[in-house]
């Protein structure tokens, strides 16, 4: 019998059969089923890297992040990035349960109509298992029901609004104090701490610049101060030296509230200097602020700043590991010194994989699963959420006032 090849081998046995007779053909049948076995294995093979690849599909968190880009806000958004970015980057290197973590961001505007459109996109293209942001309350406010009607969880790390929390959305988180915890506290520390008994409210006309004003007035009345002058504008007002001739004229403020974002409040914290009424400009009223500013505003503000304080989401000389962890990495990556707002988009992430870990794997469980959140401790400081979905922790509130020579001091008040 001729030397038979592996090519040969290919010729089907019926064929052999019939052209070389049934002795031949019993000599080939082993290696018909050999090539048979080999087939099965190649396919089953086959199929088990294809079934590995769709589990491995399966085995991700799908995060949409709605985050101001554009506009007034745009700051917040450059800045949530950041912070982002180093968390994805070090929950990804070896997962979580098994699950990695994937991004989408869309940009929201720091406006009700642009985040309602960018979080439909998220939702009919994206599909998402949790979202967060946005940093403003009234964009907040307007995608609440549709992320909710999606039956998706909504973590926020910057909208201050107690609407945002109260009565209560099943699907909507917010890590930060509501601007009901930072007035009370504000309004408290100022008549205490700083022996403040008159004040002067400047706010924009937004539920949450109306909301931190009310309840700053309301807390310090009780406790005793009076408010001078309460002061509403809108987001297109670029010039304050009527509003600072106001409020010069209104009598001796020891302390000036001002809820805005940075670009009026550059505007409004120099128009006051420049009138003598801060610290700043040679006055003795302080100006106070919460989390709306970001770092760096002193710099910008130059020494109209002085004296300036604020609730801010972040202490970078919190000496606590986690804190001590967070600036090292971030410096490393960016090489800059971390913001409130880079701090808090990190712990968005940090705790979205602390919810995977405890068993979250889908927009449902991801939703029960940060319900039950009481331990959870971030360089922002601890997530405690009561059944309003609210963080009541207050170690998230921290203070810092700007020195003569544009440096901070943190003030350890909480």
């Amino acid at each position: 019998m001729p030397h038979l090849s592996w090519h040969d081998c290919r010729v089907d046995i019926f064929v052999v059969t019939v052209g070389l007779g049934d002795k031949i053909a019993e000599e080939w049948e082993p290696l018909r089923k050999q090539r048979f076995i080999l087939a099965v294995s190649a396919l089953s093979l086959i199929a088990t890297v294809a079934f590995s690849d769709a589990n491995a599909q399966d085995k991700t968190i799908k995060i949409g992040a709605l985050f101001p880009m554009s506009g007034p806000g745009a700051y917040f958004g450059a800045q949530d990035k950041q912070g982002v970015e180093l968390a994805l980057e070090q929950v990804n290197k070896e997962g979580v349960n098994g699950y990695k973590f994937t991004i989408q961001y869309e940009d929201s505007a720091c406006a009700p109509l642009p985040a309602s459109q960018a979080a439909k996109r998220l939702l009919d293209q994206y599909k998402p298992d949790v979202i967060i942001g946005e940093e403003c309350s009234d964009a907040t406010l307007a995608i609440m029901p549709i992320i909710a009607q999606a039956k998706v969880p909504l973590l926020n790390a910057g909208s201050s609004s107690i609407k945002i929390t109260e009565p209560g959305n099943p699907y909507t988180f917010r890590i930060l104090p509501d601007e009901v915890m930072q007035g009370v506290d504000l309004a408290t520390q100022a008549y205490n701490k700083l022996n403040a008994r008159t004040a002067v409210l400047l706010y924009e006309n937004t539920n949450s610049g109306i909301g931190n004003a009310k309840v700053f007035k309301d807390t310090f009345e009780k406790l005793g101060g009076k408010i001078i002058a309460d002061i509403g504008f809108g987001r297109d007002v670029n010039d304050f030296t009527a509003i600072a001739t106001r409020v010069a004229g209104a009598g001796k403020a020891d302390v000036i509230p001002t809820y805005t974002l940075e670009g009026q409040g550059l505007k409004i914290t120099q128009a006051l200097a420049q009138a003598g009424v801060t610290k700043g400009g040679g006055g003795s009223a302080i100006q106070l602020g919460t989390i709306w500013l970001p770092f760096g505003f002193e710099q910008k503000a130059g020494k109209a700043a002085e004296g300036y304080v604020r609730i801010v989401q972040f202490d970078p000389t919190d000496t606590r590991p986690v804190v001590k962890n967070f600036i090292s990495a971030f410096k490393a990556k960016f090489n800059a010194d971390p913001t409130h707002l880079n701090a808090h988009a990190y712990d968005q992430i940090m705790l979205i994989a602390d919810a995977v870990k405890r068993g979250a794997k889908d927009a449902q469980s991801m939703r029960d699963t940060l319900a039950a959140t009481k331990d959870f401790q971030g360089v922002t400081g601890s997530v405690e959420f009561n059944k309003h979905n609210q963080n009541i922790k207050m170690d998230t509130i921290h203070y810092m006032r700007t020195e003569p020579d544009l440096s901070w001091t943190a003030l350890k008040w909480n």
